[in-house]
Order: C-alpha cells, then structure tokens, then sequence
C-alpha cells in the first residue's frame, strides 16, 4: 500500500511551542464534561462550510447542476447566454440550500449520536475513581498471576488518555481536548480502517470556536505524541474526513502521511486515514532544536 504525503508539496511541520501563556494543559476531571459536550457540538458544526464546499465540487453534484441547467434551457423558446446563467446560478442556489440543510441535519444527528453516547462515558472512563479493566490484549501481556494481587495492573501500561486544554484568564475554562485511545471499543467503521490490534489513535481532538488558530491543537498534539513516545509506540494514527479541513491542515503539518482513502454515504463522504511515525517525528523535532540552538549561538 503506498504512502501519500500531502499534495502541495510543503516540509512537515514537526514542532511549535507557541502555546499562549494563559493556556495550559492538563489531565481530564469529571467537572469538565459539559465543557467538552458543548465544545464537540460547536467545532463539528464549524465543519459544515467545508463540508459543503466538498459536495458542491463532487463529480455527481456537478453533473446533476449541468443536466437540469441543459434541460431547463432546452425546453425553453428563446436561448441567450444571460437566461442561460441566469438558470445556471438558479439551479446552483437550489442545490446549495438543499446541501446545506441536508449536511447540517446529518452533522447535528451525528453529533447528538456522539454527545449521548461516547462522550457521556468519558467521566467513567477517565474519572479519578476509574479503573482500567484488562482487555483481551492486555492479557497476551500479562499473567492471570501477576495480577490477581493488582486493582488495576494496566492502568499504568496503557495508552488511553484523555487531556484538556484550559484558559487560565477565565477561570480555567476548557477550550479544548484530545483524546487517544488503543481500543476500537468495537466501532466497525473504524475497525475497517485500523487493521492493528491496540493501534494507538486520535479519537476526538476538538478547539472551542473562538479559541481557534492560537496554537492549542497544535500543544495538544505535541503533548500526545511525547506521551505515547514514551509508552514506546512506535506510531499514531487519525481517522478524519476530507469535510475536516483545518484539522486536515493541522495533521499534514505535523508529518502525517495518507496510507488509506475511502468513501461512505454513498460516495460523498471520504474517509482518510492518517499515520504519524513517532519516531521519525521526535528525531526531527530534536534535530530541529539543535539547528535553533547553533543558529542562536
């Protein structure tokens, strides 16, 4: 399967400190919850704009504008060039109102879905009275014997994390959070697109609307990948839409490569996978500090 980097050919972009100082990060408390339900729904209808400028452009789309803009003008007694735009723009509004009310519904649904049941979990799941409970990959690893004496033998082992972004200056408002799970929890969308067994991932990793483009994905992202560099993952893996743009752009800068594509919903959405070689980024960010420090010396 061949690898695709980004198209435009850019350097990936493998470090950035700029985190506002009034910005920190910090483990996931069950108070947040809210918080979090409130930023997802937002920062998924943010994606609503994008969403509709990649139907608009689809081949179906445009083929559909084109045919009802010919037989329209066929039909008709008189042809000239402006009642042919005129129709042309016509059908071309019809068909953005219908796109946008169908890609709003879809998206609010989706995200109700998400809200009400994945994101209600997160208290229990990263709560601070939270135990891990070993999985069926876990126990490859580990004894029936070492860990009858154990409350929670794995909780230190795995990868699973949940982190948020707060704004000091608002009172330790969340503004943003990420999330890395090594377990599909049996989602079969995902299990089509994570064939490895206890694949480390980015679940959610969302940026409150107005908090956006001041460098806080870009720290939780630094901040994951230290993290699972240090649980000897060797890789980290996004799966995202090409409706998520900023988040697209975000990815790509970090050195993320394309290994998969598809579609769903009848070809209009497409998945893309993603994968980040740790390794390989932590070298480059070193390498990358010592450069600084020559130059600076």
């Amino acid at each position: 399967m061949s690898k695709i980097s980004r198209k435009d050919g850019k350097k990936p972009y493998y470090s950035s400190n700029s985190l506002p100082e009034h910005i920190r990060i910090r483990k996931f408390q069950q108070k947040d919850c809210d918080e979090i339900q409130r930023i997802y729904a937002n920062s998924m209808m943010d994606n609503v704009p994008y969403a509709i400028s990649d139907i608009m452009q689809h081949r179906y789309l445009l083929c559909l504008w084109l045919g009802l803009t010919y037989f329209t003008v066929k039909n008709h007694s008189s042809i000239h060039l402006l009642f042919m735009l005129l129709v042309f723009c016509g059908w071309g509004f019809f068909l953005y109102v219908n796109v946008r009310r169908i890609i709003t519904s879809s998206i609010s649904y989706e995200t109700r879905l998400v809200i009400h049941t994945d994101l209600a979990k997160i208290s229990e799941k990263y709560g601070n009275n939270f135990v891990q409970q070993p999985t069926k990959f876990d126990k490859h690893y580990y004894s029936q014997e070492n860990t009858v004496d154990t409350v929670d033998p794995f909780h230190n082992d795995r990868i699973s994390k949940f982190w948020v972004a707060v704004d000091k200056d608002a009172g330790n408002k969340v503004v943003g959070f990420l999330e890395i799970v090594d377990d599909e929890d049996g989602d079969p969308l995902k299990k089509q697109y994570f064939i490895e067994p206890c694949a480390p991932h980015i679940k959610h990793l969302c940026v409150a609307t107005n908090y956006k483009r001041q460098g806080i994905a870009t720290a939780l992202l630094n901040h994951a990948i230290k993290f699972i560099h240090k649980k000897n993952a060797k890789s980290l893996a996004v799966l995202t839409s090409a409706w998520q743009g900023p988040a697209l752009e975000i990815f790509y800068r970090f050195g993320f490569i394309e290994v998969k594509r598809g579609t769903m919903a009848y070809g209009f959405v497409e998945c893309i996978k993603l994968r980040l070689d740790v390794e390989q980024w932590i070298r480059c960010r070193k390498a990358r500090k010592h450069r600084s420090s020559i130059s600076d010396a």
